[in-house]
């Protein structure tokens, strides 16, 4: 398909000659007034427009807005009589892509054709990769649930300011981080870092330094100064997950940084001033937090101000089976084994168990499966263990629920504490604590 150009010329004579010249490898359009310009930019898309400044009902110059917004997006060549210096900037602040005197050599003239359309076309490709690189963001949150579909949407209008935070909320496990990552990858800070901290992972004395850094002699063991992740993030993003356990002192900090972008690291005398997006994600009801005191309300109003909801994997219907596919072929072609299919039996097992570990849970399953499973059809027999304890305790009270779950959980992980905290959710030490109160003191 030919390229089209537009000739806007007020001189008919120098227009037709144009047409003449360009005709032969391009689709060409000549109008002579503003006006029927105008109306040729409203019914046809062009690729380059030649534009001369001088029109009998205004100036060609005015045309450039349009065509900077055309859904093509056009590049423009403006031409004139009356060289300017001022007016050769003003057109090339406006959009124009070069600016050409008359007379000019018809030779130079299509030399700047075929550059703009040069121009045109890297413009193109490069919009093409960004849309496949923004396709791939989303891609990794798995799932065609109708739940899933409105997420993805409200991730893809959280992602097009730079600046409004994000509050993610979801139980342990679904994925909050999954989705800040997208945010940021959809992002116009998607170049600059993505940094992440948990605020539950922590000790309460080293969040702080974490986060805001130190200069060297703050404390003894400051031998020297350190950025804190906030800093590194700059011009980026910081993830800041289970908020709601921040520490009072550096909910304060926090507060005074999100308020005028300054902070003061541990042992400084002088402020530090840093650019960066704030995301947060809780497991937790921060409103409630909040009316018992241990949340700060202005904090949480601060951060909450757009509220991204992930939804428990139970919920979701069929997504836990496409998620479950999805984590068998990823380890598995980890491991290089062969192509592994869920049976029919344990598509159903996954439709029917609770997920207590959401996706993380699940996708740990699946490791799991892709390491031990060499048939074809795979039965997921930890699983069916742990539906049947699942059904059986309904009408148990909530202590007793738990205390069945945790135990299921870490007998299907051949007792290994590490693996078993992680599809809970749970930290080491706190594993360790509950099978402690349950008996089971074989930790190490």
């Amino acid at each position: 398909m030919k390229s089209k150009i537009l000739i806007v010329e007020d001189d008919l004579l120098l227009g037709k000659s144009l047409v003449r010249s360009f005709s032969k490898e391009y689709e060409t359009t000549l109008t002579n007034t503003f006006a029927s310009a105008k109306n040729a930019l409203m019914y046809e898309d062009f690729d380059v427009a030649i534009l001369d400044v001088s029109l009998p009902d205004g100036e060609g110059t005015d045309l450039l807005p349009l065509l900077k917004n055309s859904p093509g997006g056009t590049e423009a060549i403006v031409v004139t009589a009356f060289p300017e210096v001022q007016m050769a900037v003003k057109t090339l602040k406006m959009g124009a892509f070069d600016y050409v005197n008359k007379p000019f050599e018809l030779e130079d003239l299509h030399l700047c054709v075929n550059n703009a359309l040069s121009l045109k076309l890297a413009k193109q490709n490069l919009g093409a990769i960004n849309a496949m690189k923004n396709k791939s963001s989303l891609d990794a949150i798995v799932g065609s649930s109708e739940i899933m579909q409105k997420l993805k949407q409200q991730i893809t209008l959280a992602a097009q300011s730079d600046e409004t935070r994000v509050l993610i909320s979801g139980e342990t496990g679904t994925g909050k981080e999954l989705v800040a990552e997208a945010i940021h990858r959809l992002s116009p800070r998607k170049e600059r870092p993505f940094m992440s901290i948990n605020s539950a992972g922590l000790p309460e004395q080293l969040v702080e330094s974490e986060l805001f850094g130190y200069e060297q002699g703050a404390f003894t063991d400051a031998r020297k100064s350190k950025k804190g992740l906030i800093e590194m993030a700059s011009g980026g993003t910081l993830f800041m997950d289970e908020i709601g356990d921040l520490p009072m002192t550096t909910q304060v900090k926090l507060l005074r940084f999100l308020e005028n972008g300054t902070f003061y690291k541990l042992g400084a005398t002088r402020e530090t001033k840093v650019n960066v997006r704030i995301i947060t994600a809780t497991h937790r009801d921060l409103e409630e937090l909040v009316k018992e005191g241990k949340f700060r309300e202005d904090l949480f109003f601060r951060l909450n101000v757009v509220n991204l909801k992930i939804p428990p994997l139970a919920a979701r219907g069929e997504d836990s089976v496409e998620l479950a596919q999805y984590y068998l072929d990823r380890y598995r072609r980890k491991m290089n084994k062969p192509p592994m299919t869920l049976s029919q039996h344990d598509i159903q097992t996954v439709l029917n168990y609770g997920w207590p570990g959401n996706v993380r849970e699940l996708r740990n399953i699946m490791e799991r499966t892709a390491l031990f499973g060499t048939m074809p059809e795979l039965c997921i027999k930890p699983r069916n263990t742990a539906v049947v304890q699942a059904e059986t305790c309904r009408m148990l009270p909530l202590k007793d629920v738990e205390k069945q779950h945790i135990l299921a959980v870490y007998s299907m992980s051949d007792n290994n504490k590490t693996k078993a905290a992680q599809i809970l959710g749970l930290s080491r030490l706190t594993l360790r604590k509950k099978l402690e109160e349950y008996g089971i003191d074989d930790a190490d």
